[in-house]
């Protein structure tokens, strides 16, 4: 596996879906503010053009890029707390007593870190339940951490344990669980303000009087046909995203430990043991984690992960993503 041409591929899909999320929220603030403010003597793109220029102030616009940016700054700092609520996850550490087990897992996030030179050691969490699972989160010495499942130490053997830890450390080597929260929140942005304008202002639109507005009209007709198609589209985005950045996280343990197969290994071995047991409604089920995970079931336009078949194609470098 060429892990500098998964990189560059991965650098350019990520680039991608952000800039697509941003035009999205570009558009959806301008229609908002012609569906508002429009100058009936305008077309609704002569409109659009006017906020933005600022010939008009594009007063919903700046309140929605306001909104993200708050929610974004709370996200950066609060985001990776997230990952751990509700769940029985205990803290393992090096100065307490730890059994076998738990001291060979801190040793390879230890020989890990060295190696990924992150100049820190993520905090690592064993989580109490059966299911053989992992996930990464935080980007930072401050918030970065590591969830390891009983069930993962339970059935894995140290090399293919070590693949997964390396999996979760490039994660936090690449920053995805910030991505992902940011595009979060763009998402929840754009649907939101689509739902409230889109459905409400254009309902309201038909009680009016007076003089018709062509401009204003047309923008809430937009937005109402967006309030339909804007749920699946930003869906299908984020959850590309998500199943490309597990491809590049899969390459990183590559990197990291100059072993795939003890990455194939672990793969089917989870995966198996989803096959044959139900965890859908275990304590790592939440929706807002399944992204996070190294496995989640499912092969769609609506998986936060690629299947195991062609994960393991791709570690074999029998394809590319």
């Amino acid at each position: 596996m060429d892990f500098r041409n998964v990189l560059r591929k991965n650098a350019i899909r990520t680039r991608f879906v952000i800039v697509t999320y941003l035009l999205l929220m570009l558009m959806i603030g301008l229609l908002v503010d012609s569906a508002i403010g429009a100058n009936p003597h305008l077309s609704l793109i002569d409109n659009m053009l006017a906020f933005l220029t600022f010939q008009s102030l594009p007063i919903a616009s700046l309140i929605i890029v306001a909104i993200s940016i708050v929610l974004l700054i709370i996200v950066h700092f609060k985001g990776h707390k997230i990952m751990l609520t509700g769940m029985k996850a205990r803290l393992i550490n090096s100065e307490e007593p730890l059994n076998a087990q738990e001291r060979q897992l801190l040793n390879i996030v230890e020989e890990l870190s060295l190696s990924a030179t992150l100049g820190y050691i993520p905090k690592l969490y064993i989580l109490d339940t059966p299911e053989a699972n992992a996930f990464a989160a935080g980007w930072s010495e401050k918030n970065a951490f590591i969830g390891v499942t009983r069930g993962l130490l339970n059935q894995l053997n140290r090399q293919e344990i070590q693949a997964v830890l390396a999996h979760e450390t490039g994660h936090i080597i690449h920053g995805d669980t910030r991505l992902t929260l940011y595009v979060g929140i763009l998402a929840n942005v754009i649907l939101t303000v689509t739902n409230i304008f889109g459905s409400r202002l254009y309902i309201a639109s038909g009680n009016r009087g007076g003089k018709s507005n062509d401009a204003a009209s047309k923008a809430r007709l937009i937005l109402i046909v967006l309030n339909v198609v804007l749920p699946i589209i930003t869906q299908v985005l984020y959850f590309y995203l998500s199943r490309t950045r597990e491809y590049m996280a899969d390459a990183a343990a590559v990197d990291l430990t100059q072993d795939n197969q003890s990455m194939i290994n672990a793969l089917k071995k989870i995966a198996t043991q989803h096959e044959t047991e139900n965890f859908e409604d275990g304590s790592t089920g939440r929706a807002y984690r399944k992204a996070a995970f190294i496995f989640n079931k499912g092969d769609s336009l609506f998986s936060t992960h690629p299947s195991i078949e062609n994960r393991i194609a791709v570690l074999e470098g029998k394809k590319t993503f």
